[in-house]
């Protein structure tokens, strides 16, 4: 037989059994849905009907007459009245066998809602009641019965039992609403802990929750000093603790707590150096308490060492709580009998602070209210670790905030589509630059091998910009590339940090343009070093001394040896010349020995002026007794070649008014020795010519005078011409002579002149008469701004210098023209100057530097025949410097020349002296 047709009883299983059995599983499978539907259909009804607005007024009015103080009494009075006249009434109706049950209810009401003394009081008024009113006979004082006492008995034990329930009800209501209580404390501090980031308000919250909690008189708060990154600045000490929060006191208590020094020994060592809770019942009886040690009794260090000695005992567990002693607290504490403390732990077990209660009266803490406040004191120091994390966090997050928008490169962050989720002020400023030029702003993707793309962005910063881009993947795995982009690790966390969801790449555009700009100039500056390199071998080769000078003080940029060694002394780079020749002791002398003013240095007039100063002659007396005569000719240049050969790489910016000038000097000893020596053969050749030529100019006169008076055979015309040609010819060169010995004696410096008062128009006048005559095609015209110009002059020699100025006028005018000659004073300067224009040949630029030499003419006027011995300007510079004036030119090929000289008007002291 098989199990299925087995029973559970082991019976034989018969078809009709079967069918019943399932049929009763059914019934009743039924019956308790319907009665689960009914319990639940009941159960919303009465929660309806006490939800309904009549009971909810019955309960708001029973809570609030709870709270009078006459509300006890009432409901007893009225509950016993009215529930006497209610059984009165019911029993004419029906038979009721204990009418103290009636008041049960009223009774268990009074004792639930009110107290249980004002039910017990309530009881007996109800056995009155039952006793006066329904122990036969009914209504009136009667003795007692059997019958009567045992229902009196009876309804006492009922009601006894009903109160006992009643109390037992209320224990487990007060119960339940403690714990409610506290769950709703604990459920705030959770709250708070969660969202309270306030140190100040977090701590006095769980000080509150604490006093609730516990009924605590008052809550305190001491914390352990500790630094930015959360390690303790101080020894775990009591009276190196600060008060942080305190709750349950006065303002003016609160004040004064904060300037009163917490103790560090008794009650409170435990908790600050061992970490450990303290629950003492009556802190005054253990500071009564006389510690047993060897000093004396009853002392201060007695007390002290004793209550050291016992707080180590209880952190070891040798010791109870009750065995502890208080050194007592200070004047102006609030009075503690019940104390209760907790140590605040940090994740390493340090002692972070301390969470103590206190109440004025003994033995109010429990081992529960102990369990619950090591509880709040371990949130406590959670929240507080949290706390501290999240300022550090927000701290640094605003650091790496501010970090990220002050990252001079643009970085962006984008997702894996390739939207920018992040980007600092740089890149979005890329952005904008491109978007404004149309381009494409979104970054480039990421993953591109090789080296990283150049970008060139216009108008960034009124300028054109170049980026070198580069991508870091960040969610792929790849490995950090080569040119150090940030690891996939460090981004995560950078950008968790700044707030922003999980990037899929970093894109950097770094700006290379300076870079760049700093490479080309690096180049730039070495092939400037290369050139000057090769420029100072070049010059420093050069037989003549050659230097550079810029600016208003001649600040030198470059020079050679050459210079140097005709100085005397290396003159420094930048050094300005004045300081130069102070610091070396050198004078500047006029090639006649007298001292040269530094504004008419040939040096510092091109610097300052900007006047090109051509075979300007000095006199370099150096301080080892060497006097050397230079020629110097200085010329200014662009001040864009010194760039890169100056002291510094903004050299031009520095000339301010000035110029730059090249200055080229060479030593004219030599040449001074071999003019001395030509100048000695020019002298007597003259002087040998002078005597046949006077020969030959005195037998042609001869010759001429015999036949004009008839002594002799008379000539032929061609013999007159002959004699007319011998005498123009000897003329010329006893003219020729008489240059050359001028000359001679100016070198020699034999030349002597007689400087007086000279009208200079009627001077200029009169030669220009004398040499109009000698040419037809040339008109001569003199211009004088004043009527009188008088000048310290040598007259003769004044002739010679207006008259080689007009020979030369109108020798290189071939063509003819108007010669002009002006006149005028220059009062403020108290000089003449005077003028000689034609409109001749003119004379080549590159020519222009050696016309005032000796035996020098340009090379157009030799090309177009025009004879001369280049012997007239040189005799005119040499002749006016001698009258202390100075000459010079101006002139254009094919559109003549203007020369200019100037002569030292007569002061009022030179005429009253004449």
């Amino acid at each position: 037989m098989s199990a299925r047709e087995t029973s559970e009883e082991g019976a034989p299983a018969h078809p009709a059994a079967g069918g019943i059995g399932a049929r009763v599983s059914a019934a009743w499978g039924t019956a308790r849905q319907r009665t689960s539907a009914l319990a639940a259909v009941t159960r919303k009804g009465a929660r309806v009907v006490w939800d309904s607005p009549a009971p909810m007024r019955l309960r708001t009015l029973t809570i609030a007459a709870r709270h009078a103080p006459w509300s006890g009494a009432a409901v007893i009075a009225g509950g016993a009245v009215i529930t006497t006249l209610f059984i009165l009434r019911l029993d004419r109706i029906v038979f009721i066998p204990n009418h103290g049950s009636i008041y049960l209810p009223v009774i268990a009401f009074i004792a639930y809602y009110w107290d249980l003394w004002l039910g017990a009081i309530a009881a007996l008024i109800d056995l009155v009641c039952i006793y006066f009113f329904f122990a036969p006979p009914t209504v009136g004082m009667k003795p007692l019965n059997t019958t009567s006492f045992a229902q009196l008995v009876t309804n006492g034990a009922v009601i006894a039992f009903t109160l006992a329930v009643v109390q037992l009800a209320v224990s487990r209501r007060e119960l339940a609403e403690r714990e409610a209580s506290r769950f709703a404390s604990l459920n705030s501090v959770g709250l708070a802990l969660a969202g309270e980031l306030n140190e100040e308000r977090l701590l006095r919250l769980i000080a509150q929750t604490a006093c609730d909690l516990t009924g605590a008189g008052f809550a305190a708060f001491t914390l352990r000093p500790l630094d930015a990154m959360g390690h303790p600045l101080t020894p775990s000490r009591g009276d190196l603790f600060h008060l942080a929060a305190v709750v349950g006191v006065t303002a003016d208590e609160e004040r004064r707590l904060q300037h009163m020094a917490l103790g560090g020994e008794g009650l409170l060592a435990p908790i600050f150096r061992y970490g450990k809770s303290v629950r003492v019942a009556d802190a005054a009886a253990a500071y009564e308490r006389e510690p047993a040690t060897s000093g004396v009794p009853g002392s201060a260090r007695a007390r002290r060492e004793a209550a050291r000695r016992l707080a180590q005992d209880y952190a070891r567990g040798a010791a109870q709580s009750a065995d502890l002693r208080s050194l007592g607290a200070p004047r102006g504490h609030p009075v503690v009998r019940s104390f209760l403390g907790a140590p605040l732990l940090d994740r390493q077990g340090e002692v972070r602070g301390g969470l103590l209660l206190g109440h004025h009266e003994p033995d109010r803490f429990t081992a529960e209210d102990e369990r619950l406040l090591l509880g709040l004191a371990a949130q406590a120091a959670t929240a507080l670790e949290n706390a501290r994390l999240y300022r550090a966090a927000q701290s640094q997050a605003q650091e790496l905030d501010v970090i990220f928008e002050s990252i001079a490169d643009g970085v962006s962050l984008v997702d894996a589509r390739g939207q920018t989720i992040r980007e600092n002020g740089a890149a979005r400023t890329l952005r904008d630059a491109l978007a404004a030029t149309g381009a494409d702003a979104a970054p480039m993707p990421a993953g591109h091998a090789g080296q990283p793309p150049v970008l060139t962005v216009a108008q960034v910063a009124g300028e054109t910009r170049e980026y070198l881009v580069s991508t870091t993947r960040v969610n792929d795995g790849a490995p950090a590339p080569a040119d150090g982009a940030t690891p996939d690790g460090a981004v995560t966390a950078v950008t968790a940090d700044l707030g922003v969801e999980q990037p899929s790449a970093v894109v950097v555009w770094h700006d290379v343009t300076e870079a760049q700009q700093l490479t080309a100039e690096r180049r730039a500056r070495a092939e400037t070093d290369a050139r000057r390199a090769l420029l100072q071998l070049v010059i420093d080769e050069l037989p003549s001394g050659v230097y550079l000078v810029y600016g208003p003080e001649a600040r030198l940029a470059l020079a050679n040896r050459t210079a140097f060694d005709l100085w005397g002394a290396v003159w420094p780079v930048g050094q300005p010349m004045s300081e130069f020749l102070r610091e070396q002791g050198t004078r500047v002398l006029r090639p006649d020995g007298q001292p040269m003013p530094l504004e008419e240095l040939a040096t510092l007039r091109a610097a300052q002026s900007g006047e090109a100063v051509r075979h300007h002659q000095e006199l370099i007396a150096r301080p080892d007794g060497v006097s050397l005569p230079i020629l110097f000719n200085a010329v200014t240049i662009s001040p864009d070649l010194l760039r890169g050969l100056g002291p510094g790489d903004d050299t031009a910016s520095a000339i301010g008014e000035g110029y730059t000038v090249l200055v080229v000097l060479q030593d004219m000893t030599p040449l001074k020795e071999a003019e001395r020596i030509k100048d000695e053969f020019i002298a007597m050749a003259a002087h040998e010519l002078r005597t046949p030529m006077a020969a030959v100019r005195g037998y042609a006169e001869m010759l001429e005078r015999g036949a004009r008076a008839g002594q002799g055979a008379a000539l032929e015309e061609w013999q007159r011409e002959a004699l007319d040609s011998i005498d123009v010819a000897t003329i010329r060169l006893v003219d020729l002579t008489n240059d050359l010995l001028d000359v001679s004696r100016l070198q020699a410096d034999r030349m002597e002149l007689r400087i007086e008062p000279h009208d200079l128009v009627a001077l200029v006048k009169r030669v220009a008469r004398r040499y109009q005559v000698t040419s037809g095609k040339h008109r001569i015209s003199v211009h004088a701004a004043q009527e009188y110009v008088v000048a310290r002059v040598d007259a003769p020699r004044m002739e010679q210098v207006v008259g080689n100025l007009l020979s030369n006028a109108i020798k290189y005018s071939p063509e003819g023209g108007e010669v002009v000659v002006s006149v005028e004073a220059d009062e403020a300067r108290e000089v003449a100057r005077a003028s000689v224009r034609d409109s001749g040949v003119g004379i080549p630029e590159q020519e222009q530097s050696q016309v005032f030499a000796r035996f020098s003419r340009a090379s157009n006027a030799r090309e177009l025949g025009i004879g001369g011995t280049g012997l007239g300007l040189y005799l005119c510079r040499e002749l006016l410097a001698h009258m202390d004036g100075r000459i010079w030119f101006e002139s254009q090929v094919g559109n003549g020349t203007s020369v200019y000289f100037e002569v030292p008007l007569v002061s009022e002291g030179d005429e009253e002296a004449g």
